[in-house]
């Protein structure tokens, strides 16, 4: 891929461009281009939060007459219920430092190590949770199905009751009596449905309402997992962008630095969409020579899904 774009690349510059001069400009873009990668994937791991939503890895490529592309991926929750999604475990492997060739000089940069390191605990929390959820669906659609054989147990006994009341208006003493008896052992029985209807009813509630509530549970922590992952994004990539953005010399003027987070979020219809973040590279050197800072960068960033 890095070829062809590269090839595409060289062919519009041939007009104004000498092809030797035209290769060599590429190769150094791609050589710079290589070295703010690692750059950005170490400041990415090094500020992924250890739950919720975590950094996976980096691409980028430079797209001619536009500006160089880092795409992201990112451990991603949005498909549905499940506790991994709020309580990341696997472990990362450390990061070796990265080199910076500045001119004539070069240095390196070393990010503390957080390796981190696999919580059982936490992932034996999580399934368990998650065997709550589904036991509670269980019993809901249990006690929902004993309501109905108790609604239909009511409608006998009063069917019962109703014909009863009619044969006690026709019977004579005797029968009248015995029927008199059969009606009050009815009326027990109602009266016990009654209780047990009233029990499985406040049972039935109780759970739906602590269901609803694990599920808002839920929602926050995922709401809070974006945000703490965006805060910590664009906190890294605004940081890293005005400590190291000149490193991309070869990158024109007019051009510009994109980051896109893949497959991210969803939308009002439940589709996956990337957010991505589009900087000139004209700010980018205004916050590399401390005329602008890193919040004033990231404020002049067009931020969009798609």
């Amino acid at each position: 891929m890095k070829t062809l774009l590269a090839a595409t690349v060289i062919s519009t510059l041939l007009t104004s461009v000498p092809v030797d001069a035209a290769t060599e400009k590429m190769k150094t873009l791609n050589k710079e281009l290589e070295i703010m990668s690692g750059v950005i994937d170490t400041a990415l791991k090094q500020s992924s939060p250890r739950k919720g939503l975590r950094y996976r890895s980096l691409d980028s490529t430079y797209l001619a007459g536009q500006g160089v592309v880092f795409s992201v991926s990112v451990r991603n929750s949005t498909s549905g219920f499940s506790l991994s999604n709020i309580f990341g475990h696997v472990p990362e492997a450390p990061m070796p430092p990265v080199t910076i060739i500045d001119g004539d000089s070069q240095f390196e940069i070393e990010f503390e190590e957080e390796w981190e390191v696999v919580a059982e605990e936490m992932e034996e929390a999580g399934q368990r949770l998650a065997e709550i959820f589904h036991e509670s669906n269980d019993q809901i659609r249990e006690m929902r199905s004993r309501e109905r054989e108790l609604e239909w147990e009511r409608r006998e006994l009063e069917r019962r009751t109703r014909d009863l009341e009619f044969e006690l208006r026709q019977a004579g003493k005797e029968r009248g009596d015995s029927i008199k008896d059969e009606l009050k052992e009815v009326s027990k029985e109602l009266a016990q449905l009654d209780s047990q209807e009233k029990e499985l009813e406040k049972y039935a509630s109780k759970m739906e309402e602590e269901q609803q509530a694990r599920l808002e549970a839920q929602r926050e922590a995922q709401e809070k997992a974006y945000k703490q992952f965006l805060a910590n994004f664009e906190g890294s990539i605004g940081d890293t962008l005005c400590r190291f953005g000149s490193g991309l010399r070869g990158l024109p003027d007019n051009e510009h630095i994109s980051f896109v987070l893949e497959q991210f979020m969803r939308d009002d219809n439940g589709d996956m969409e990337d957010r991505i973040y589009v900087f000139s590279k004209e700010k980018v050197k205004s916050c590399v020579q401390e005329k602008i800072n890193a919040s004033a960068l990231l404020s002049s960033a067009r931020v969009y899904n798609f």
